[in-house]
């Protein structure tokens, strides 16, 4: 019974907890719905207009009383600071601004979505939707068609902008919206540990300030939420607004009608602005001399003048006159720049209408879009340019404005100042009027770019594989260098080197066929074959590449400059390298060692296994691979224990004891020798009676052996000492081994002491 009263109040416990939560997590949702994602389909109850003009309502005589409570004595009552009151009034009155603006922002959505459904009613109509015109159309009108395209695409990324920043701010209206929850909740848990009693104002008030906080942190939450979702219509606007020019596009297209006369009205626009710009260049060149006279007077007045005030007053009137000089001389160069870029929208104009006639060519058109691909580019580097100068001449006018402002200054000098900044003005409306025709130039370039592309994705597949064709040829003759009126072109490259690889696997095969077939008939030797082989290699090569060359008719002074780098390189970086080049080659001449020759080089004994043209190929007695430079064999003493023939001298040194029979030490030593199967008869073997050591007397038996391997004369003279040592057993022979003897010299008996392993103690 105990046991099931005791379950069921952990189950009752549980569902207290669990109705508890509930109730946290309801509440929490009930006033923290503004921190919520936006609901699309559905404004909540809290924000309707009705509800939120009633905020904006008890908002102000809040404010209204927050304001009259803002004196000293009562704060002074209340036992706050006067400027917590003045905190609360601007809290109220920026919770107020909020609520305004979300009544705004509401208004506003209302209307973005009445101009919403409006677009897409008219994009379920025909493809003339936005065309009030009937055609033929003009192509000034489509040009205005192509604006509006751009006006709504850069509308587009603006919106888009907008509606990441406003995301951004969401965001950061929500956290702090949880921060003044989680403020206020630190708040009243305080309080709440707290008697009614012991409460002081002081803490009241900060309640009833993170209440306030909280209050408009849900304002501000409120109002970027309903913003974002305004700018997120805005951006489907912008797409609609797209989506109807392009329709636009597409219909004025197929009804343009673009003949001479439009062209003719376009050039005269041009002609007409090339004159008025090339008199106002007669007029600035004029009005440019005038200003350089003037401060020719200015300087030569002030270089006259003592006075110190009249002085200054000199030194303002020529900063005065070189400004208006820099303005002439800048205009001036504007204005010719602009002459240029009126003769380019001549030409550009000229081709767009060949385009839209279809007189231009595919494969012209395609050089065309280079060129006003490149100019393009170089107009927005000017375009740079132009805007970072201006920006620093509107410092300037800035900086002439406060000083004319300033107090104290004369009247002479502040009209010197005045007509320095009109100097300034006038150079930033000239360059303003400079920026406008870059634009205007680059508009129309943008505009038969378009055309071009259009053009160039309508051609027929044969016209795309002709262009295929020509450019490829185009690569394909492209000149790389002319050396002696001879053009050395991609072609002969490709060509040349295709011969150089097909020459190259034919000389290996070559050269491989010579090997296993005519080199065993000659019976040559194996080094004297790989010299033969590896010269033949080197020739042929040479031969091949002479021959690619003269295939191609590609002249050897082409590579004159290669030749001066190449010695260049010799001086410096390749001289090892040549050096072991040639070095291989003198090894391949001489033959001081051979391919199966036996050498000993740094105590490496070693079998020579390839001569190659920059390092040999040895491999020692563990089966290592050694690569050494073929300049060591050289310039190093180098031991070939095979060079003439494979016959060595071996010997093994034996030491007997004192008072052994020397002559039959003698006589076992060479019959040791001699019953070793690999050992030469001739030269016969001999023992040499070497010397009395200091333990033993030393013999020497010297033998003759042919070498077919490394280890091979070791594991004769390890055979050799094995029978030795049997000999000398059977005969009774002792071999010696190192001996000492002791003097002592005492005066009184030496102590010994004998240590018992079993006992602690000594036994003497």
């Amino acid at each position: 019974m105990r046991g099931i009263r005791t379950y069921r109040l952990v189950i009752l416990g549980v569902f207290v907890c669990v109705a508890l939560f509930w109730g946290s997590v309801t509440s929490m949702l009930a006033t923290e719905q503004p921190v919520t994602a936006p609901d699309k389909n559905k404004v909540s109850e809290d924000l309707r207009l009705e509800g939120i003009k009633k905020k904006i309502g008890d908002l102000k005589e809040r404010i209204r009383l927050a304001k009259q409570a803002e004196n000293g004595q009562i704060a002074e009552q209340m036992g706050v600071k006067l400027a917590d009151l003045q905190e609360r009034t601007a809290s109220l009155r920026s919770m107020e601004s909020a609520y305004e603006r979300l009544l705004t922002a509401l208004n506003k959505k209302e209307a973005l979505k009445g101009e919403q459904a409006a677009l897409r009613e008219k994009l379920k109509a025909q493809l003339q939707i936005g065309v009030a015109q009937k055609p033929p159309y003009a192509l000034s009108f489509y040009d205005r068609i192509l604006d509006e395209l751009e006006a709504a695409e850069q509308q587009k990324e603006s919106a888009e902008l907008a509606a990441r920043l406003g995301l951004r701010g969401l965001e950061g209206a929500t956290m702090r919206l949880e921060n003044a929850q989680k403020e206020l909740r630190i708040v009243k848990d305080r309080l709440d540990a707290i008697n009614e009693k012991e409460k002081t104002r002081e803490q009241k008030s900060d309640l009833q300030k993170a209440e306030l906080e909280k209050e408009l942190a849900e304002a501000l939450v409120s109002f970027e939420k309903v913003n974002h979702e305004n700018l997120l219509i805005q951006v489907k606007l912008a797409d609609l607004r797209s989506d109807i020019s392009r329709r636009n596009i597409v219909w004025v297209r197929e009804h343009l009608y673009f003949d001479k006369t439009d062209l003719d009205k376009q050039l005269e626009t041009i002609e007409h602005r090339r004159k008025e710009l090339k008199n106002r260049i007669q007029k600035l060149i004029q009005e440019k001399k005038q200003a350089e006279e003037a401060l020719f007077t200015s300087q030569k007045r002030s270089a006259s003048t003592t006075d110190k005030n009249l002085d200054t007053v000199a030194a303002a009137a020529l900063k005065e006159r070189e400004a208006w000089i820099k303005t002439y001389q800048a205009v001036l160069e504007q204005t010719e720049d602009m002459l240029g870029f009126l003769g380019h929208q001549e030409q550009a104009w000229i081709l767009r209408y060949g385009l839209l006639k279809e007189e231009i060519g595919n494969e012209k058109s395609a050089i065309q879009r280079r060129e006003i691909e490149n100019h393009i580019e170089s107009l927005n580097r000017m375009l740079g340019v132009q805007q970072s100068f201006q920006t620093n001449l509107q410092s300037q006018i800035t900086a002439v404005e406060n000083r004319i402002s300033e107090e104290g200054v004369e009247p002479q000098i502040k009209s010197h100042l005045k007509s320095e900044m009109k100097a300034m003005q006038t150079l930033a409306e000239r360059r303003f009027e400079y920026i406008s025709a870059l634009l205007a130039t680059q508009q129309i370039d943008r505009l038969v770019l378009d055309e071009i592309d259009l053009k160039l994705k309508q051609i027929s597949l044969k016209q795309r594989l002709a262009n295929i064709k020509n450019q490829f040829q185009r690569v394909w003759n492209f000149e790389l260098w002319v050396i002696d009126e001879h053009a050395v072109t991609v072609r002969k490259i490709f060509s040349a080197l295709l011969i150089l690889v097909i020459g190259i696997f034919i000389v290996r095969y070559g050269i491989r066929v010579i090997k296993k077939r005519l080199l065993p008939r000659t019976s040559l030797e194996a080094g004297a074959a790989a010299a033969i082989e590896t010269m033949l290699y080197y020739f042929a090569l040479l031969v091949i590449v002479l021959f690619a060359l003269r295939m191609v008719n590609i002249p050897l002074t082409a590579f004159t400059f290669l030749g001066g780098a190449i010695a260049i390189g010799v001086g410096f970086g390749a001289q090892n390298l040549i050096n072991n080049f040639i070095s291989g080659f003198i090894i391949m001449a001489e033959r001081p060692i051979k391919i199966n020759d036996m050498i000993e080089m740094e105590g490496n004994f070693a079998i020579v296994e390839q001569i190659g043209a920059r390092c040999t190929r040895i491999r020692t007695g563990a089966n290592i691979h050694i690569l050494v430079p073929n300049s060591s064999f050289l310039e190093k003493n180098i031991t070939n224990w095979t060079l003439s023939d494979k016959k060595v001298r071996a010997h093994v040194t034996v030491g007997v004891i004192y008072g052994s029979p020397v002559r039959e030490v003698e006589r076992l030593m060479i019959e040791a020798a001699r019953e070793h199967e690999k050992v030469l008869n001739y030269p016969e073997p001999f023992v040499l009676f070497n010397d009395f050591g200091d333990n033993a007397l030393i013999f020497d038996v010297y033998f003759w052996l042919s070498m077919t391997r490394i280890m091979e004369r070791r594991m004769i003279e390890s055979d050799i000492r094995f029978h030795v040592d049997g000999l000398f057993r059977e005969a009774g022979i002792v071999i010696a081994f190192p001996q000492r003897d002791v003097h002592l010299d005492a005066k009184i008996p030496v102590q010994l002491q004998i240590m018992d392993s079993g006992k602690e103690g000594l036994k003497k």
